[in-house]
């Protein structure tokens, strides 16, 4: 043991090279006493030496005493000398490629996260399927798969119908479909990307002031050009007195910096092209009803008699795009595929309890996707799938590393639901901020392709945050930052006297008013958002049929109007022309699936083909050729469910 605690110590300091033959026989003789190998005992004395003997240039007999005491006055769990230091381990990479084969293992993510990280970058094999074990609160859970909340109870679900007789199942490429952005998964439920989300390449940390301003003044210029265009009125400067009613468009702003927006602290921010980016106080003392939050992208009509106050007599609600529309003949084909149409079934992690990481209420939800009668056509999930703040991460107890908790205990699982079911499922996978796997950004780039197919089953496909996607005939708008809880704690609102309206429905019907899945500006601190990248990468680019935010608020599945700004008359005037509603699109919050140590809630829904489709189906002519309104508000059924 002594040639080899002189090498440990030589790899160390040149303090070591010539020590003395007694004093080593002492130092190995104390190690043994303390139960230390060689490598140990090296880390542990060296550590002694630096703290408290920095000024030494050699090594006595007494301090190899005075360390051995002090090694046993304070030899606990978690003791400083009973940690691997990062020397260890890149010390211990040296061992291995000089063939000593007295490299150490993996250190364990109790030491730092850093290290963890570090531990990480080495080749490791593919991971198991971890199998749950139910324990604790949520394996006492009650009322498990109980309803919470409805949309839509009363329309009735077709019993399945049964495969047909030498049928093949759909082969499903996870990995092309990521790259082509469209596939074809089993059932025959075609998944397409739509708009520009953020590419698994993508880089980010490059947000500089200039791009800030350019994304706000971006998001102006085009609420301008969308109401210039449908009101036949040109925007007047925010900050240039006028006495005659105008159009104004800006940004809702408060005269505090991190203060709380209410009706006396509301400032209005012009374009840089109109205004100078000039601010000026909004009065909205004469409005009925007004919804604001900073940030928003507003028009209204008013009047600034003095150049220094907006006084808004109208405000126009938003700027949605007309919601999705198809021909029937593709309305046809697609009822024709499956007349029961198309299930789904929606979740939101954290996907463990807060006692352990045994992901047994992931375990429990693909239990309940694989009995066929709840057997879905698309399967959404959404992070944090390895939450950061869970309780044993934050803490550092956790014995494998993130990437390792990803692959084994969700893709692990998920590969062994897409074995039982035989593919007919699309899993879609949507990162979260929280995912300490993955890059803390918004918007976020999707996992590893490639690595959910392989791991994850063929049927998995990685998405972005947020996403946008064509699923069959539905257009599917999700993000899993929390917009709802964000934009609750900064909202201003006023309703008209003896009227009541339903506070999250109009919260989550902002993001199609303002064509962003986070037009909330500035974000809270714990949004990681990237100007640079939000332009395109927030944009909806279209009004989503069915919108899933997930959030720590009450779990809901509502319709939400969407307003389009639009005209009933001549535009030449700009005198009839009037924010309408159009349609409602389907707003659901999932839930979580773990609320601390017990279960929380998810949501199965199912879209009923459209009336009109069945007949075209049947052989029928359609009753016109010009595209129709999905009115997936009709005919969709939702449900949310206890774990």
């Amino acid at each position: 043991m002594e040639v080899e605690l002189h090498n440990a110590l030589k790899r160390r300091g040149t303090m070591y090279t010539g020590l003395d033959s007694l004093v080593l026989q002492q130092l190995a003789q104390a190690a043994q006493q303390h139960g230390l190998d060689a490598k140990q005992a090296a880390t542990a004395f060296d550590k002694y030496m630096t703290v408290k003997h920095s000024d030494k240039t050699s090594v006595g007999e007494g301090e190899v005493r005075a360390w051995s005491a002090a090694h046993r006055s304070s030899k606990r769990p978690g003791n400083l000398f009973d940690r691997v230091s990062l020397d260890d381990m890149v010390l211990g990479d040296m061992d291995a490629e000089n063939g000593s084969g007295n490299a150490p293992a993996a250190p364990s993510q109790r030491i730092t996260p850093y290290l963890s990280k570090v531990a990480a970058l080495r080749p490791t094999s593919a991971a198991k399927a971890h199998t749950p074990q139910s324990s604790g609160k949520f394996a006492e859970r009650q009322n498990a798969g109980s309803v919470v909340a409805s949309l839509n109870a009363h329309l009735e679900v077709p019993a399945e119908e049964p495969a047909a007789e030498g049928a093949e199942a759909m082969e499903v490429d996870g990995g092309a479909a990521a790259a082509a952005g469209s596939s074809s998964g089993s059932g025959g439920v075609e998944v397409e990307v739509l708009g520009q989300p953020l590419g698994p390449s993508a880089k980010y940390m490059v947000d500089r002031l200039e791009d800030k301003v350019a994304y706000l003044e971006r998001r102006i210029l085009a609420a301008e050009a969308a109401a210039e265009a449908a009101l036949g009125q040109e925007a007047h400067p925010a900050g240039m007195a006028v006495q005659q009613e105008s159009l104004f468009v800006g940004r809702i702003c408060c005269d505090a910096e991190g203060g709380r927006l209410n009706p006396q602290s509301l400032l209005l921010e012009g374009s840089q092209k109109t205004s100078g980016g000039q601010r000026v106080r909004l009065d909205v003392s004469k409005l009925p009803a007004f919804r604001l939050f900073p940030g928003q992208v507003v028009a209204l009509r008013g009047t600034n008699p003095s150049g220094l106050c907006v006084v808004a007599s109208q405000l126009l609600p938003g700027f949605a795009s007309p919601l999705p529309r198809s021909s029937l003949p593709d309305l046809a084909g697609a009822a024709a595929s499956s007349r029961r149409g198309t299930s789904m079934i929606v979740a939101a992690g954290p996907f463990t309890s807060s006692e352990d990481l045994e992901y047994a209420p992931l375990g429990a939800l693909l239990d309940y996707c694989a009995q066929p009668a709840h057997r879905p056509d698309l399967l959404l999930l959404l992070g944090p799938f390895v939450d950061a703040e869970h309780p044993l991460l934050r803490s550092g107890l956790a014995e494998e590393s993130f990437e390792e908790l990803y692959a084994s205990r969700v893709l692990g699982q998920l590969r062994r639901y897409s074995a039982t079911v035989g593919g007919r499922t699309r899993v879609l996978l949507v990162p979260s901020t929280r995912d300490a796997h993955h890059h803390p950004v918004l918007p976020q780039p999707p996992f590893n392709g490639s690595e959910a197919a392989a791991l994850g089953g063929p049927g998995t496909l990685a998405l972005a945050n947020p996403a946008t996607l064509r699923c069959g005939e539905v257009v599917l708008g999700c993000t899993s930052a929390d917009w709802l809880m964000a934009c609750n704690r900064e909202d201003c609102s006023r309703c008209p006297p003896g009227q009541t309206e339903e506070r999250l429905p109009a919260l989550a019907g902002h993001l199609a008013a303002q064509r962003s899945y986070y037009p909330l500006f500035p974000p809270p601190a714990d949004v990681p958002l990237d100007c640079s990248r939000a332009g395109a990468a927030l944009a909806m680019p279209a009004t989503p049929d069915l919108l899933v935010l997930p959030s720590d608020l009450a779990p809901f599945a509502k319709l939400c109007p969407v307003h389009e700004l639009g005209s009933s008359g001549s535009t030449s005037s700009g005198e009839a022309a009037a924010a309408v509603p159009g349609s409602s699109t389907v707003c659901v919050n999932p839930g979580r699936l773990t609320k601390g140590a017990s279960g929380g809630t998810f949501a199965h829904l199912h879209i009923l083909p459209l009336k009109e489709a069945l007949d075209v189906a049947a052989g029928a002519p359609p009753a016109t050729n010009a595209p129709v309104p999905h009115r997936l508000d009709q005919r969709c059924r939702v449900e949310i469910k206890r774990i």
